[in-house]
């Protein structure tokens, strides 16, 4: 199957099911809730700590906007680094690392990893505007680790430029010998 179409069917099909989650959010949603409310308040407690101040508040907020942009460096610059030499069955032969940095920063990578996502599922259901901010600001870090990463790469077009050679007119012979 050609790639684009893999990739085209896939963002469909994933669109729609976001689509669809969020309608259901609006349609089903508790009006009490304490998810729905924006800013610092009384009720908002994040990991224990309550964020009743714009200080506490915009303190998180930047907490977050780090961890995502950390979150997103280390999954598309470091974690192929790790995966290209760790997981590929091919590449017998590694040059780059020593048998125990390999498996340290492998094992540590894990580590991060693992703790980001249990911090990030914390930080996408305290309240939503929390979780607009790491959205933006996750966003924001992989598109530009989307462009430092191209930046690196040449894209040769598929179809090879004709170059089309004119003679020119003075060069011609009349038809009509004198």
């Amino acid at each position: 199957m050609d790639k684009i179409i893999v990739l085209k069917t896939s963002i469909i099909v994933n669109l729609l099911f976001l689509f669809i989650f969020m309608c259901s959010i609006m349609v089903y949603t508790d009006k009490y809730s304490s998810y729905l409310q924006i800013g610092w308040s009384n009720n908002f407690v994040f990991a224990s700590i309550i964020i009743n101040s714009p200080l506490k508040y915009f303190l998180l907020c930047l907490y977050i906007i780090v961890l995502n942009i950390s979150e997103i460096f280390l999954n598309d610059i470091a974690v192929p680094l790790i995966q290209f030499s760790t997981y590929n069955p091919y590449k017998t032969e590694i040059t780059d690392f020593s048998r125990c940095e390999l498996e340290s920063y492998s094992n540590i990578i894990f580590f991060i990893q693992t703790t980001k996502k249990f911090i990030q599922i914390y930080v996408t259901f305290s309240q939503i505007d929390i979780a607009f901010v790491s959205l933006i600001s996750s966003q924001a870090a992989v598109a530009m680790a989307i462009k430092y990463l191209l930046d690196k790469k040449t894209f040769p077009t598929n179809d090879p430029i004709v170059e089309l050679q004119y003679q020119s007119i003075d060069a011609e012979l009349t038809p009509i010998n004198i």
